[in-house]
């Protein structure tokens, strides 16, 4: 009994996720592979993914166990990863494969590497048929350095416009510095509280991605910001630009910092609201106060699953 206890901490401590369904809480990827079947696919396709074909791009995505491959993720960023909190994400089914699909590269990384080449060949055959530019999410829902651990990829595949969002601000420096493969596109992806570093790499011409809510503002922290949500090729983005995304899920509910939220009766560059109030029973409430007008905003997500309530009132 005391040996299931320590390796079931070690496995916590190594595969940290805040998607509730996961049997990365108890189980090692060898035990999940064992008792899951095959994932019939490894790229899935998404809403926003789809929206990529009104900019002429097929674009696939991959999604790992969320949190399993974040070594930057904080709570905030676990909590509301889209990856577990909206839509179909959410489903027991869909946490399985993301599971499935995780062991899978853990356990026999040459077969799952197999595997996606072939899905990425498919998706090029598929795009030239429709005269679109194949393009491939990664990091749905990780945050792995691909272009150290499977250069192979970019080179095999030098047609196709490789893209993610990473927490990792070196990825990013490197990439403006045309250290990353050619066909590899990274935009950096912040919360409230990193301010200095975004500024940074907008100033070097990087982009940025920031989640907002209630609405997008024109300009943050002295730059502007466009609409993220039209599509996801972020490739196409024009340099130097803060890439706004409305919150989604539990996001809208966010206490830990993840979500901006800025004051629209302000005007376009009002400030950041401060969290006043959060209450936690089968919903998450919460009422952030503009710190200059006073004007409150609420909002309310019905929970799924148990969560831990974490903030700090102003």
């Amino acid at each position: 009994m005391q040996s299931k206890t320590k390796n079931t901490k070690t496995i916590r401590h190594l595969f940290q996720s805040g998607d509730p369904r996961t049997d990365f809480h108890w189980a090692t990827p060898e035990q999940i592979l064992a008792q899951s079947e095959p994932p019939k696919r490894l790229l899935s396709t998404s809403a926003k993914l789809d929206k990529c074909q009104s900019v002429g791009v097929l674009a696939r995505v991959l999604y790992f166990t969320p949190g399993v491959f974040c070594p930057a993720a904080t709570d905030g960023c676990r909590r509301a990863c889209l990856a577990h909190t909206s839509g179909r994400m959410q489903f027991e089914t869909h946490a399985r494969v993301r599971d499935a699909r995780t062991a899978l590269y853990l356990e026999v990384t040459v077969l799952f590497i197999k595997r996606l080449k072939a899905e990425i060949t498919l998706l090029e055959t598929d795009a030239l048929q429709v005269q679109m530019t194949p393009a491939v999410r990664l990091n749905g829902s990780s945050d792995l350095p691909w272009e150290r651990l499977h250069l192979e990829l970019f080179e095999q595949f030098p047609d196709v416009q490789f893209f993610d969002y990473t927490k990792l601000s070196h990825r990013v420096y490197r990439f403006m510095l045309h250290e990353l493969p050619a066909n590899y596109h990274l935009t950096f992806s912040v919360d409230a509280h990193m301010q200095k570093e975004a500024s940074d790499i907008l100033r070097r011409g990087g982009t940025v991605a920031a989640v907002f809510w209630p609405s997008l503002p024109n300009t943050w922290w002295g730059f502007p910001v466009i609409d993220g949500d039209l599509h996801d090729a972020r490739f196409l983005d024009p340099s130097g630009v803060i890439v706004g995304l409305r919150a989604k899920g539990l996001a809208r509910v966010d206490t830990n910092g993840f979500t901006i939220r800025h004051c629209k009766k302000c005007g376009p560059d009002g400030p950041e609201l401060l969290l006043e109030f959060a209450k936690e029973d089968t919903h998450r409430t919460t009422v952030h106060r503009c710190p200059s007008c006073k004007n409150t905003v609420s909002a309310r997500w019905k929970l799924t699953q148990p969560q831990k309530l974490h903030h700090q009132a102003a």
